[in-house]
């Protein structure tokens, strides 16, 4: 053998370099293709999620029908991640069951329904229950796997109708997750089949339904609360009917009633009113006498009470009218006076009517109306006034406003700060006892029928008084003639 000389050592060793250069190089492409392919993959699962996400931000955002939401809820992970099934259940937390309310439109999801021997939206399951995934799934907290679709569908079916079920759709694999909205505690679950085998389910699959479940939860729970308050509002808006149904019938009833009571009672005061006159009243004893003049006292009380009545429900029907006139307002006061003034002086009670010393503007009234409210306020000052005591009657012009105050103020039993509300409302009266109601023998209606009058005309009408014992001030105004009744 000849010996190698240099330059030959020197060729070897640029081959060998050449060689492992090469190599590198192969080996660097191959890496750089590999990553490069695993980057394509990524970007092609990034993409997926982006789409789906979505898909979910336009059911959280476009939809507020709790049906339609489920719906899409029911249809999108079946779309996106090609699984056979999609189902919504939501949980009710009186009755501590789930129960299913949606399902895609996906073909074997229709002939699954089809083939249930209980109808879909029947289907609950208990909370309590410890064998079914659902519930399992809401208890613990964490999604769920099973290749057995009885751990989702039992004991509502049997095994073998499970199995059918199961075998109609093709379905290996069923994820169950439980959905969390804003709050505390699951409001549903979501449960997902696909026809894949549970090992072939990928990280980025389990990962995307995890993902999709927590968006939907704001989404079901947002249309829950929007359904809830349109049911409610429907709820309310037919009672409300209902209500103003019941109101128009007890309107009608009081009406029929009135007309009908004030007949018999208006013949019976009459009656009483003969057997009381002096022609008559001479054959009677006293305690006749007595009887009878308590029992013509109690009929025009109910008279009154059933006048009122048919007032109260001709205002509330908008069937009371006002004949409008310009009224001298000083001389109504005084006819009031005049009328009133015998029984104040009866029960022992200073009436006064302070006069206006100017002439006053006429102002726009009905004065039959004006005159019931002035005998109410009058009448009701010698209610709550004690013998010797005094009720001033006075008038006030007020030009600016164009308006006239007329003023009823007593140093009566006064009036506590906290029933003063209560003095205009229908029925309302001062205090609880009974016995002192009898006495005063009131309806509870004169002041509301006032205040209602009073408004009618454009007015207002107001009570002061600085406690019990203290007196009251009842005030309330007309419009003058030169304005106008609104």
């Amino acid at each position: 053998m000849s010996e190698i000389t240099n330059s030959q050592i020197l060729l070897l060793l640029i081959l060998i370099v050449i060689s492992l250069s090469l190599g590198g190089i192969y080996y660097h492409r191959r890496k750089v293709g590999g990553i490069r392919q695993r980057s394509e993959r990524d970007l092609e699962e990034i993409n997926r999620a982006l789409v789906t996400s979505q898909r979910i931000n336009k059911i959280i955002l476009q939809s507020l029908n709790f049906d339609d939401v489920v719906q899409k809820i029911s249809d999108t992970i079946p779309n996106e991640l090609f699984f056979v099934t999609g189902v919504v259940a939501v949980i009710e937390k009186v009755k501590r069951t789930i129960r299913r309310v949606g399902v895609s439109s996906t073909k074997e999801a229709s002939e699954a329904v089809s083939a249930l021997r209980v109808p879909f939206n029947k289907i609950e399951i208990s909370l309590d229950d410890p064998n079914n995934f659902m519930a399992r799934a809401v208890r613990e907290k964490k999604g769920l796997i099973t290749e057995d679709i009885y751990d989702v569908l039992g004991p509502v079916l049997t095994h073998d109708e499970a199995n059918k079920i199961q075998n109609l759709m093709g379905t290996k694999t069923t994820v169950v997750y439980p959905i969390y909205g804003g709050r505390e505690g699951a409001i549903g679950v979501f449960v997902a089949s696909t026809k894949k085998k549970k090992e072939d389910l990928s990280e980025y699959d389990y990962a995307m339904i995890q993902s999709f479940v927590d968006g939907v939860g704001i989404a079901m729970e947002h249309a829950m609360l929007y359904s809830n308050l349109e049911k409610t509002s429907e709820q309310l808006q037919e009672a409300n009917i209902k209500l103003k149904e019941v109101d128009k019938l007890k309107d009608e009833f009081v009406s029929l009633a009135s007309h009908e009571l004030r007949t018999p009672m208006t013949i019976i005061s009459s009656y009483l009113w003969l057997m009381l006159n002096k022609d008559n009243a001479s054959s009677l004893s006293e305690k006749q006498k007595m009887y009878l003049d308590r029992a013509y006292i109690s009929t025009q009380r109910l008279i009154n009470l059933v006048n009122d009545m048919l007032n109260v429900s001709r205002i509330e029907s908008g069937r009371l009218t006002l004949a409008i006139k310009p009224t001298d307002i000083a001389e109504l006061v005084n006819s009031v006076y005049v009328e009133i003034l015998p029984k104040a002086q009866v029960q022992k009670i200073n009436l006064i009517f302070e006069k206006p010393q100017e002439v006053l503007p006429k102002v726009q009234a009905d004065p039959e109306k004006i005159e019931q409210v002035l005998i109410n306020l009058i009448g009701n000052s010698l209610k709550f006034t004690k013998e010797q005591g005094l009720i001033k009657i006075s008038i006030a012009n007020n030009p600016l406003q164009k308006t006239v105050t007329v003023t009823v103020l007593d140093d009566g039993k006064g009036i506590n700060k906290e029933d003063i509300p209560k003095l205009f409302q229908k029925f309302g009266m001062v205090g609880n006892n009974y016995l002192v109601k009898q006495n005063t023998q009131g309806t509870g209606l004169g002041l509301y029928l006032s205040k209602s009058i009073i408004e009618l005309h454009g007015g207002k009408i107001w009570v002061e008084s600085e406690g019990e014992g203290k007196g009251s001030k009842f005030s309330f105004t007309l419009k003058t003639v030169d304005s106008k009744v609104s």
